[in-house]
């Protein structure tokens, strides 16, 4: 029995730096995490703080073309729109924002929906959702519970029950390199002038700051408009959260760059019209644009955002097209 004991003890020694260590990642992320937390730590306050500002007029939803390119300031410089949208994020993740918006706020008199067409193929970045643990624990459920019904291996594979633990609570093997190229504290300062500047913004970012690229984006590596069942589900729960709630849908599509506006598929193209007019039919009082817009590369900061030009740009442009509302 002493034995017993004293390898116990021995075991709760060496585990201590490591619960530590899971403590301060679970309480402190904006000291290591990397620039794109304060994004969507922003967003999940602006979704789910009763108390964060007044309830704007028109909200922007969707993935980071919708982030980077709507500026809420050039929209309307009353301060009656803003940008909810978070870079990586699928219709899944903006769903559950939504929802908690409407839990929080008084529903918005319209709704901006921009998401990438290659967004509806793949759940290409599910593991930076777990990674800034963005769902709630009943919604991590729920959304798993309708993977499963999906079949979606983006989000269901080997070893995927030990990930949602690892990543829920804060273990070293999913934070520790992170933690140690900030040097634990390092990157506090940065992430928090990250927040106030996008709070300031009304939630704009911009992602790539280059002054022209002409490089391919991701659409064109998709021969064909290959509809993801599990994304499908959940961009038609949003829109019928929105409009359930009596919003307004105004769904609208970033430009892409010349280069890639070339060399997309007419396969590609026509699967995702032939998509946007199925939500035209479902929900007959929404605008759809169905046409990809095609800027010059020069508005473009990396090959799939505009800079700050082309942000510019187009939201004057969707200022100008919707001016009965902005």
């Amino acid at each position: 029995m002493r034995t017993f004991f004293k390898l116990f003890a021995k075991f709760i020694l060496l585990s201590l730096p490591l619960v530590l260590l899971s403590a301060f990642c679970l309480k402190e992320p904006m000291a290591y995490m990397s620039v794109e937390y304060p994004m969507w730590a922003e967003e999940r306050d602006a979704v789910r703080n009763l108390s964060f500002g007044s309830d704007p007029e028109i909200v922007i939803i969707g993935d980071s073309r919708a982030k980077s390119s709507l500026i809420p300031g050039d929209l309307d410089d009353e301060g009656k729109v803003y940008n909810i949208a978070i870079g990586g994020a699928t219709p899944v993740e903006m769903y559950h924002a939504c929802r908690n918006y409407l839990k929080n706020h008084r529903a918005p008199g319209k709704a901006v929906v921009i998401f990438a067409p290659y967004h509806f193929c793949d759940m290409d970045n599910w593991d930076q959702t777990l990674y800034y643990n963005y769902l709630s624990p009943v919604e991590l459920i729920e959304t798993e519970a309708d993977a499963l019904k999906y079949r979606e291996e983006k989000m269901i594979y080997s070893g995927w029950i030990a990930d949602l633990l690892s990543f829920r609570l804060r273990f070293p093997n999913k934070y520790l390199d992170q933690v140690y190229s900030a040097r634990f504290v390092n990157n506090r300062a940065g992430n928090e002038e990250k927040y106030r500047e996008l709070r300031q913004a009304m939630g704009y970012t911009h992602f790539g700051e280059e002054e022209m690229n002409a490089e391919l984006n991701y659409e064109t590596h998709h021969p064909e408009f290959d509809l993801s069942p599990m994304v499908d589900a959940y961009y038609i729960k949003l829109l019928d959260c929105l409009r359930d709630a009596g919003a307004g849908i105004i769904i609208e599509q970033a430009p892409v760059n010349e280069a890639s506006g070339q060399k997309i598929t007419d396969e590609f193209k026509n699967g995702y019209r032939e998509y946007m007019e199925t939500m035209e039919e479902r929900y007959p009082g929404a605008f759809v644009e169905k046409n990809l817009p095609v800027y010059d590369n020069s508005f473009f900061g990396d090959n799939n955002h505009l800079n700050r030009r082309g942000a510019e740009k187009f939201s004057k442009e969707i200022r100008d097209k919707h001016s009965g509302i902005f």
